[in-house]
């Protein structure tokens, strides 16, 4: 059985958050991505958390809440590969949603870019697939745009 808890995401994360990105390239992320998450990272625009099995980290993933239209969007929600099928994505899921709930300006729809490979997870957990974009991400990936709503 494995012990798990999400927290605050740290500075001192920084590796082992990066280390899960990149367990997850190319499989769900484009290696073109890093940058982008190093960011995310580093100059958030939102919360983001950690989850921790064992006292490591193995996953990592946010949300920033969006002040000009009613939605908040989920950033880079990932679990470490050599972690993925334990129920690890879902915690981190049900936690997100759960803390921008009862944390962040209230908002009706939560929203999230992915891929086909990706998307049925999100649906599994009640969005709605709102578009499918052929070739829509920059590695020639489709894109599908989903959206949950929360009141």
């Amino acid at each position: 059985m494995i012990t798990a808890h999400i927290r605050d995401y740290a500075s001192t994360d920084r590796d082992a958050a990066l280390a899960c990105f990149r367990s997850n390239v190319p499989a769900f992320f484009s290696a073109e991505d890093e940058d982008w998450f190093i960011s995310a990272l580093d100059e958030p625009d939102g919360p983001n958390f950690v989850v921790v099995c064992d006292g490591k980290v193995v996953g990592f993933g946010g949300y920033e809440v969006s002040t000009s239209y009613n939605h908040a969007v989920l950033v880079f929600g990932q679990i470490h590969a050599q972690w993925h099928g334990k129920g690890l994505g879902t915690m981190l899921l049900i936690h997100r949603i759960a803390h921008l709930k009862t944390h962040a300006q209230p908002t009706k729809y939560l929203i999230i870019d992915t891929t086909l490979k990706v998307a049925p997870f999100y649906v599994r957990h009640g969005f709605e697939i709102v578009s499918h974009w052929r070739e829509g991400f920059r590695d020639g990936a489709d894109k599908v745009d989903l959206r949950l709503v929360l009141y």
